[in-house]
Parts: structure tokens; C-alpha cells; sequence
């Protein structure tokens, strides 16, 4: 009795010692190897597992620069989520159960990294702040660093980033936490736009990292990163350096079609391409490969045949709806910029909305450039309709008569193809046969001319025969005599009558024709600007439709140098326009200061919204500068309140000008085009509502503005 009572005293002692809370040799071994072999095991297979998943589930687009780390997506984690909240419940106990593990700073660790990839962005961020706090090792708080720096970067919170960053900089790291530091921070540049900056981090970052496929990925993108910057000795170095890494198969393919695209255009690559098509292991991705013949036709020019094969890589590109649509977003950049068909790329452009999943539609601008391409392709019609009836006006009549005679018939042409080529094409859905002749016309009893041709052309072999059952089997009794007899006696008259049928229906046809030709070309002749009053309306027409032209360019597509080709031509055409201020503010803001455009404005135009704009800088007025500019202001409304129109506009664009960057400058702007709203000058109104929307949207006028705009609409 007495040793069993001993036995169990022992025992309880024993785990009393063994309690997380003593730091006794026993206690400590106990707990280092219940976390190491238990929880923090499970943990680690858990948070590998999930990343394996998140990889094999994310489909990257290689015709774009590739992310330094992948994206994380809480929609689309799946069964990877399992796995973290596994890993999470797992690492938390060895924080409840073995806070005195050597193990527990890992543990914390990668509660914070599980945290990260479910998304938990605010608990991840508390992780990693406890581990920095709390960690006795340096090594641990300089990883929980640049974990913090990373989930900063995930929450686009790039202002604490780059404070986190700074830190670390003075930090002493070892070789695994440098190439972790230099690799988030080539990460936190690529999230900037900043290839150039990316590129160096990463380039030093892969210099520390061991083989394997994640060091074949940073490569690829560092070789991406190159082409992106036109270095393309480097970007093929670095694509090289994929294929001696290790890479999987989909890397490694897609380094080799990096290979070949950058590549000179001198060289023939097509056979390289021929020969990856017959690839029986590139079955799956023949959409890659045309995508990349594409590519390359469209950089050496050839445009149809860049089309071609960017047609066949969306019809390969079945599982893959991103890839699908960027080859969409190709054609529509072919079209667009290329080949100037903006109908065809705003068709394009939708197309690649469409494909695209909802979850990436916002990463990219196309939804506001398709919405654009609507604005543009309207005004680009409104153009080049005035300019073509512009040069028709100023034909002779026999010429305009001629000219419109063709355009009709080229319209009608052109119709007449579309339709045979849209029934033939209805044909070949329908049809079982294979081959079908490519110069296939309709049927010939829907055209009555061609239907009588071929009734006189059977009477002329057959005779007028009934229209019955086994009719060669007429007269058979008389043997093939009776036959070549009755070939031989035509019936005359009924031949004749057939003719007179179809020269008359020959005749109306052609009668026909020419009444709605004469139609057609009044109704053109209708549209010609013929008087002073209608030419000059055309191009009024004109003159707009040019000026939005550039400032979808300059404001809409960001494209600067077709924005400033559009503004000039605007200023060369109409002379004096009335949108030629707003047309050198833009040119002069898009050159360098000081330039010709600047001086015509500040010199032609010295009192308009434009001018002050590039006056303004950063003016700060003194107290009694505004106080003067208070009672200028007083004066003005005095005389607007008097109805002295004429001289309360005089005074008020004296105070805008005198009185640039006041805090009643938005004040001064609003009484402007209340006096303009009572004169007749709607043009300047509809001007001036439009500049107070861009120049003073912080202002508290702002919606009354909006609401004289819309009632204007």
C-alpha cells in the first residue's frame, strides 16, 4: 500500500514539473517535444498541403507579367481553407499549451502566415506585431518583419509597407530572411508599377535562394520584368536560367515561348512553332503556342495573319477562361491601335469583358476603355461623315452624281457579300457534308430571272413537257427516235412567250433598280451641305467631334502623343475655335514649361479658366489680398444683381485673373456663368460649366453646377 502511494506522489510531482509555466530542464524537454512531434507537425503538413492546393488551383496567365507571390483569393481557396483553419487550431496550441517551447516563436509564425493566406488580414497583422514584441530570438523578429511588410502589401496599406521596409533596412538579416526581405520588397515596387526597381530586388534576392521550381518562377518573372523594360539579352538570360532550374512542365514551356518571342523577327520561327504544335505533350496547350505566333506576326506587322492565329488560339482556349480573354484583349489592341477598326475592337474589348471572370474585370481598365470606345466611335463617325460630305459639296454635279452612283453600288456590293456569306456560313452549321464549293449562291429558285433562264434552257432540250411522273418516260413505245424527234420539235411559240416573260421581267427589274438608285441618291444629296449656313453647321459638327476625339485620347486612353496629333490638327482646321484654350491648356501641360503653347494661351487667351489653371501653381494669397478679393467679388454681384450683364462679365473675368487662387475663386467662376446663362452665348456657358466640374470639383458649388449641366441636357 505504502509503494503504490509513493508511486502516485512521484507521478504527481513529476507533472507538476513538467508544467509550461517552469522553465526546469524537465519541464522544457517535455513541452519542446510535445510541440515539435504533435501540433506543430500536423501544423506544418497542413500549411504546405494548403499551398500546394492554392498553387495547383491557380491558373497564371503567362502573357502577363506574373505576381512575385501568388495571389491570394478567399473565394477561391476551397479545400486549402480546411487546411489553414487546421494549421491556425493546431499552432494556437502550442501557444495555450507549451508557452515555454523553444518551438513557439515558429508556431506563432505560422499562425501568422496561415492567417494571411485565409485572409484574416487584421489577426495576421496582430501576429506578427505579438512575435516582434514578444520573440527573445532575432531572427524570428526580423521574419514576423517582413511578414508584416507582406500583409501591409496584401491590405494595399503601402504607406505602413514601406515604414516597415525602413526598419529593416537596419536590421542585420541571415540568408534566408534576406532573400525573404529582398523579395518582398521586389514585390512591394511591382505593386507600384516600378519594373525597373522590382526587377533589382529580385534579381539579388534569387542570388541567395536554392534550386527548385519557386526559383525558376522568380526567373521567369524576372525575365518578364526584362522584356517588359526592352532588355531583352537579359530577359533571354533570365529564361535560360528557368530551364536549368527545375521548372515544371508549364514553366518550362512557357520559358521556351519566351525564348522564341524574343527572339530577332529576322529569324524564322515558324518551323519552332510547327514542330511544339506536333508535340503530342503541347495537345493541352496549342492555345499558348498560337497565342505566341500571334504575337510575333502582329510585332513584325503582318497583321492578317496575326489575326489568324489569334482567332485559333481562342478556339483552343476552351478551360481557360482568363487566357481566352487576353487573346480577345490582343485582337482588340490589334484593332484598335494597328489597323485604326475601333468597331472591331470595341467588339473585341466586350468580348474580353465577358470572358473574363468577375473577379479580374476590376484589375484591369477595360470596362472604362470599352465604355469609352463607344464615346469615341461615336464622334469618329460624326468626323469622317462631315468630312466625306464636305468633299462631296464641293463637286462639280456630273462628278457628285458619279461619285454617288458608285458609293450605292459599292454599298450594295458590299451587302450582297455580307448576306451570301452569312448564308453560306448558315449552310456549313447545318450541313452534314464536309466540303462545301466556296463560291456557293443561293438557291436558284429564289431569283425569278434565273429560274425562267433555266425553264426556257430545258424547254429548248425537252420540249414543253407536262408536268407529271416519269415524264422522259413519255412516249417509250416509240423507242429513242420518238425521243430525238421530239427534241428536234421545239414548240416555237411556247419559247417565245418564255423569252417575252422574262425580258419583261428583265426590264422591271432594271426599272426597278434605277428608281430606288434615284432614291437612294436624293436621299444622300439630302445630307450634302450645299448653303453658307449648312457648311458652316458641318463643321461646327466637325470641329466638336475632333476636340472630344483628342480628349478621349489625352484623358480616357492616356495615349499623350495621339491626344496632342488630334489637338494640333484641331488648332490647324478651325483657327479661332472656340475650344482652341481648352486645346492649348492640354498641349501645354503635355509639353515641357515654357512652350509655344503656353505663351498663345497666356497671351490670346490671358482671362480664361485655362490660363489661370496654369498660372495658379501653389499661389497663397495674404489675408488682405483676400479680403480685397472678397469685396472685388461684392462689386461684381452688385452689377449681375443690376442686370448690367456686359460690364458685370468684364469685372468678374478681371477678378479671376487678378485674384488666381483665392478661397472665392470657385465663387467668382459660378457668377461667370450665371452671367453667361442670361447672354446669348450658349457655347461659352456650356464651356464654362463643363471647366468649374474640372477645375473645382472640391467645391461646395460643385452640384449646382452639375444641375445647370443637366438641365442644359
Amino acid at each position: 500500500m505504502f509503494s503504490k502511494k509513493y508511486i502516485f506522489l512521484l507521478f504527481v510531482a513529476l507533472l507538476s514539473s513538467c508544467s509550461q509555466y517552469k522553465n526546469g530542464p524537465l519541464s522544457k524537454s517535455w513541452h519542446n517535444t510535445n510541440a515539435k512531434y504533435n501540433a506543430l507537425l500536423i501544423a506544418r503538413e497542413d500549411y504546405k498541403i494548403a499551398n500546394e492546393i492554392i498553387i495547383e488551383n491557380d491558373k497564371e496567365n503567362y502573357e502577363e507579367v506574373l505576381p512575385i507571390f501568388r495571389r491570394i483569393d478567399s473565394t477561391q481557396l476551397d479545400t486549402a481553407k480546411l487546411y489553414l483553419i487546421d494549421a491556425i487550431k493546431k499552432s494556437s496550441i502550442i501557444a495555450e499549451r507549451h508557452s515555454n517551447s523553444k518551438h513557439l516563436d515558429e508556431a506563432y509564425l505560422l499562425l501568422g502566415k496561415a492567417r494571411l493566406k485565409k485572409q484574416e488580414i487584421f489577426n495576421a497583422l496582430e501576429t506578427f506585431k505579438y512575435v516582434n514584441t514578444t520573440s527573445k530570438s532575432a531572427n524570428a523578429k526580423t521574419e514576423a518583419m517582413i511578414w508584416l511588410m507582406r500583409t501591409y502589401i496584401e491590405n494595399d496599406d503601402l504607406a505602413s509597407a514601406n515604414q516597415v521596409s525602413d526598419l529593416l533596412k537596419t536590421q542585420k538579416l541571415n540568408s534566408a530572411n534576406k532573400a525573404l526581405f529582398l523579395s518582398t520588397k521586389a514585390y512591394f515596387h511591382q505593386r507600384q508599377n516600378e519594373s525597373a526597381l522590382a526587377v533589382v530586388f529580385l534579381d539579388e534576392a534569387l542570388k541567395t535562394m536554392k534550386r527548385g521550381n519557386e526559383k525558376a518562377r522568380l526567373h521567369f518573372i524576372v525575365a518578364q520584368l526584362y522584356e517588359q523594360l526592352n532588355q531583352v539579352v537579359l530577359a533571354r538570360k533570365n529564361y535560360n536560367y528557368v530551364l536549368k532550374n527545375k521548372p515544371d512542365y508549364n514553366l518550362e514551356f512557357n520559358a521556351k515561348l519566351g525564348l522564341l518571342s524574343t527572339q530577332s523577327l529576322a529569324k524564322n520561327t515558324a518551323l519552332t512553332y510547327e514542330k511544339m504544335l506536333e508535340d503530342r505533350k503541347n495537345q493541352d496547350l496549342k492555345s499558348k503556342i498560337y497565342y505566341k505566333m500571334g504575337d510575333t506576326e502582329n510585332r513584325k506587322s503582318n497583321f492578317p495573319l496575326a489575326i489568324e492565329y489569334f482567332n485559333k488560339a481562342v478556339a483552343y482556349s476552351v478551360d481557360n477562361p482568363i487566357e481566352k480573354a487576353f487573346t480577345y484583349k490582343a485582337l482588340g489592341d490589334l484593332y484598335f491601335e494597328k489597323l485604326l477598326d475601333y468597331e472591331s475592337a470595341g467588339i473585341y474589348y466586350d468580348s474580353t469583358l465577358i470572358t473574363l471572370p468577375k473577379s479580374e474585370v476590376d484589375k484591369t481598365n477595360l470596362g472604362q476603355k470599352a465604355l469609352f470606345l463607344n464615346d469615341f466611335i461615336r464622334y469618329k463617325r460624326a468626323y469622317d461623315l462631315e468630312d466625306s460630305l464636305q468633299k462631296l459639296a464641293s463637286m462639280n454635279p456630273a462628278e457628285l452624281d458619279f461619285k454617288l452612283e458608285q458609293m450605292i453600288l459599292e454599298k450594295k456590293n458590299q451587302q450582297k457579300k455580307e448576306l451570301e456569306k452569312t448564308e453560306q456560313n448558315s449552310v456549313l452549321k447545318t450541313s452534314n457534308v464536309g466540303n462545301l464549293p466556296k463560291d456557293m449562291k443561293r438557291w436558284i429558285l429564289y431569283d425569278p430571272v434565273e429560274s425562267i433562264k433555266a425553264r426556257n434552257e430545258f424547254v429548248r432540250l425537252w420540249g414543253n413537257r407536262t408536268l407529271e411522273d416519269n415524264w422522259r418516260r413519255g412516249e417509250k413505245t416509240m423507242g429513242s427516235f420518238s425521243i430525238k424527234i421530239e427534241k428536234e420539235t421545239i414548240d416555237s411559240a411556247s419559247i417565245a412567250k418564255s423569252a417575252k416573260e422574262a425580258a419583261a421581267l428583265l426590264d422591271e427589274k432594271v426599272a426597278l433598280e434605277k428608281k430606288e438608285l434615284d432614291q437612294e441618291k436624293k436621299e444622300l444629296l439630302r445630307k450634302i451641305p450645299t448653303s453658307n449656313m449648312q457648311k458652316m453647321a458641318s463643321k461646327r459638327k466637325q470641329e466638336e467631334a475632333l476636340f472630344q476625339i483628342a480628349k478621349i485620347y489625352k484623358l480616357k486612353f492616356n495615349d499623350e502623343e495621339k491626344a496632342k496629333e488630334n489637338f494640333n490638327l484641331l488648332l490647324q482646321k478651325f483657327p479661332k475655335s472656340v475650344y482652341e484654350p481648352e486645346a492649348l491648356y492640354y498641349l501645354a501641360i503635355m509639353n515641357n514649361q515654357g512652350n509655344e503653347f503656353e505663351t498663345k494661351l497666356l497671351k490670346d487667351y490671358p482671362l480664361s479658366s485655362f490660363a489661370r489653371q496654369l498660372k495658379k501653381g501653389s499661389v497663397k494669397l495674404s489675408k488682405d489680398k483676400e479680403s480685397e478679393a472678397q469685396n472685388f467679388y461684392a462689386k461684381a454681384f452688385q452689377l449681375y444683381d443690376s442686370e448690367s450683364f456686359d460690364l458685370a462679365l468684364t469685372k468678374i473675368d478681371e477678378g479671376l485673373n487678378e485674384y488666381v487662387g483665392s478661397q472665392i475663386e470657385d465663387k467668382m467662376a459660378m457668377l461667370r456663368i450665371m452671367i453667361l446663362k442670361k447672354g446669348s452665348n450658349k457655347d461659352q456657358y456650356i464651356i464654362s460649366l463643363n471647366d468649374f466640374l474640372r477645375s473645382y470639383p472640391s467645391s461646395d458649388l460643385i452640384l449646382k453646377a452639375k444641375e445647370l449641366l443637366a438641365v442644359l441636357k
